[in-house]
Order: C-alpha cells, then sequence, then structure tokens
C-alpha cells in the first residue's frame, strides 16, 4: 500500500503543463522517495529527481531539456545510480478554455552503474495526457501510460539490452504545473 501512495504522490509532481502559452517557460519535474522492507528484514529503497523546462513557441509547440537522476539499494545491498538527460517536444490542443489534451516526447541519454557494472545507452518514450488549466499558469494534469523504448550496454559487453514497454489504460498519474 506504501508503494501506491508514494507512486501517487509521486506522479503528482510529475506532470507538466498542458497548455502552451505563447512565449513562456514551461517548469515541472518530479521526486521520488520509496523504501520497502521484507519481513526477512531486508530492505530496498530509491531516490530519484526528474526536473524540466521547456520554452513555449506559440500555442500549440512546447520544446525543452528534462533530467533525470536516480539512486539507490537493491534488497541485496547493491547500490545503483542513473542518469538521464535530453531534449522533450510537446504538441498541446486546447478543447475548450479549461480542457485541453497533449502528446509529449522525451529522448535521453542514459547512463549508470549498479555495483561494479557501468552501463550507457538511450531511450525515448511517448506518452498523451489530459490537463485542466486553473488560474495563474497553474494546470492540473492527468497521463494514462504511454510506450517507451530504451536500449542500454554494460561496459565490456558484446549485445546490449533493449526494453519496449506499451502500457497505455494499465497507469494513471497526476500533476500539478507552472507556466512563467
Amino acid at each position: 500500500m506504501k508503494k501506491v501512495v508514494m507512486s501517487l504522490l509521486v506522479s503528482a509532481l510529475s506532470m507538466a503543463s498542458v497548455y502552451a502559452q505563447k512565449n513562456t517557460v514551461l517548469v515541472y519535474g518530479s521526486i521520488n522517495a520509496e523504501s520497502q522492507k521484507l519481513s526477512s528484514g531486508t530492505k530496498t529503497s530509491t531516490f530519484n529527481f526528474s526536473p524540466a523546462v521547456g520554452y513555449q513557441f506559440n500555442d500549440h509547440w512546447t520544446t525543452g531539456l528534462t533530467l533525470a537522476t536516480k539512486t539507490g539499494k537493491d534488497f541485496s545491498g547493491v547500490k545503483t545510480s542513473t542518469f538521464g538527460v535530453g531534449p522533450f517536444v510537446r504538441y498541446a490542443m486546447p478543447l475548450s478554455d479549461i480542457f485541453a489534451v497533449y502528446g509529449q516526447f522525451n529522448a535521453d541519454y542514459l547512463s549508470g552503474k549498479a555495483g561494479d557494472l557501468k552501463m550507457s545507452g538511450f531511450g525515448g518514450t511517448l506518452f498523451p495526457a489530459i490537463g485542466v488549466n486553473m488560474k495563474n499558469g497553474f494546470a492540473l494534469n492527468f497521463s494514462f501510460g504511454g510506450l517507451s523504448f530504451a536500449s542500454q550496454k554494460v561496459k565490456g559487453a558484446s549485445k546490449s539490452t533493449t526494453d519496449v514497454n506499451f502500457n497505455f489504460g494499465s497507469g494513471a498519474g497526476f500533476g500539478i504545473s507552472k507556466n512563467f
């Protein structure tokens, strides 16, 4: 239950603004902290921080830069750290003065370390969302899944690992954002 509550809280901080307001700066991000303890006494913990900033060129298009850092320790005590940075592009379509839909694509360079293993690669995420315009540049945002791809190679390995995830409707996120 704690994991579900933490996931909802993280999602509340993670979504970006819906309405592309011409010549404004969009700022959003997420903070996530999670800890689990098994009955055997072993623990796992993770912390991640993912800020983003973008420029809204017109009423529909926004581009910017995302950053993501994550550190953790798994049940066996192995420490992990990951880093991602890359551009994003978003297209928003207002449905009314209050509601809008948008699609966003993030492309990231990925780097990480798990114990003594170092890895690097790239990834991309495409997701749809719905936004509710509030007041003074604030918006409530609701996402409902997406499509993601990641390819990473461990240093010294001959082949890379590729992950593809398609999860429309299997998860939901909630967020608040601000346009300046």
